[in-house]
């Protein structure tokens, strides 16, 4: 057997280190979508450091996101439902941007309303089966021990970066029969990873998490939303004003980090940017407001304690 060359080594010792430092990228992204609330098609939950937990709406039917964790099972788990009775068409969904708000400072106001783009899903539909080697690719949480209950009329997925395989997985944990075509047992299924383009490029491009979320959003919601990171305006508005800074905020540095992280040639890059402009203008308002209540609440303790010497 002919030994290898030093050349060949130091060339493996270099592809190995890329693929780390890929996946470290990946796990990043994993952390900061975890914390995030507010989006209209999925809700994420981070589960330790190498998973995360994703739910997906199933059908588009006005649904606006529950904006917590998605299990019931989550200490912070609301009794919202995905399938909210309440929820309106999507066509009548109020914008970040109300047309009654004033330009910040700086601004331009400019023309607004949306886009009528189409709905295209980019990749092909996504179904589990084993790898090429026939290894049963299993992740750290078997299904048969999955405490996460996915909401009505949404889609359960697991989402991780485990260091032992060197690249990303994605599991399917609920509602398999819609999405997957293997045959077997009901935890088979649900254990072995789906086969999705985004995952399958991982050798050959920098993939990041939110590939493998918006092809599997693009891929389980109907009607394929033109923008899966679409945000829930009307979750957004109503949270308590400490809250929708504090939320308005996270979502920013997640939109700016994908406008200059993103792949530009995907068809929903543009509808994330339209995004980040309206959110900005609700996140500085929010703090301004913010800001006003703090004085107000500094300056009433201040009189208190004049009236009280």
């Amino acid at each position: 057997m002919k030994p290898s060359s030093p050349v060949s080594g130091v060339c493996q010792q270099k592809r190995e280190r890329e693929q780390r430092r890929k996946l470290q990228h990946f796990l990043g992204d994993l952390a900061l979508l975890g914390s995030l609330q507010g989006f209209k098609y999925f809700q994420p939950w981070l589960r330790g450091k190498e998973e995360l937990l994703l739910t997906v709406v199933n059908e588009d039917l006005g649904w606006r996101s529950p904006g917590f964790v998605v299990s019931r099972a989550s200490p912070y788990s609301s009794s919202s439902s995905c399938n909210s009775s309440e929820a309106s068409p999507s066509s009548s969904s109020p914008s970040l941007d109300s047309r009654s708000s004033s330009p910040l400072p700086g601004e331009r106001p400019g023309p607004r309303g949306p886009l009528s783009q189409s709905c295209t899903k980019t990749q092909p539909c996504a179904v589990s089966e084993p790898n090429s080697s026939g290894e049963h690719l299993l992740p750290a949480s078997p299904s048969e021990r999955e405490i996460a209950v996915p909401e009505v009329n949404c889609t359960l997925f697991l989402l991780a970066g485990y260091v032992r395989y060197g690249r990303p997985y994605a599991w399917i944990r609920s509602n398999h029969e819609r999405l997957v075509t293997i045959g077997g047992t009901d935890s088979m299924v649900k254990d072995t990873p789906m086969k999705l383009k985004s995952i399958a490029d991982w050798q050959t491009r920098g993939v990041r998490a939110w590939d493998v979320i918006s092809e599997l959003v693009c891929l389980c919601t109907v009607p394929s939303p033109s923008n899966p990171f679409a945000l829930d305006a009307r979750y957004i508005q109503g949270l308590p004003l400490h809250e929708r800074f504090l939320v308005t905020g996270a979502l920013l540095s997640f939109l700016e980090t994908y406008v200059v992280h993103g792949d530009r040639d995907e068809l929903h890059y543009d509808k994330v940017v339209e995004e980040v402009k309206p959110l900005r203008r609700l996140h500085v308002r929010s703090l301004l407001e913010f800001q006003r209540h703090r004085e107000r609440d500094s300056s009433a303790e201040e009189t208190s304690s004049v009236h009280v010497h």
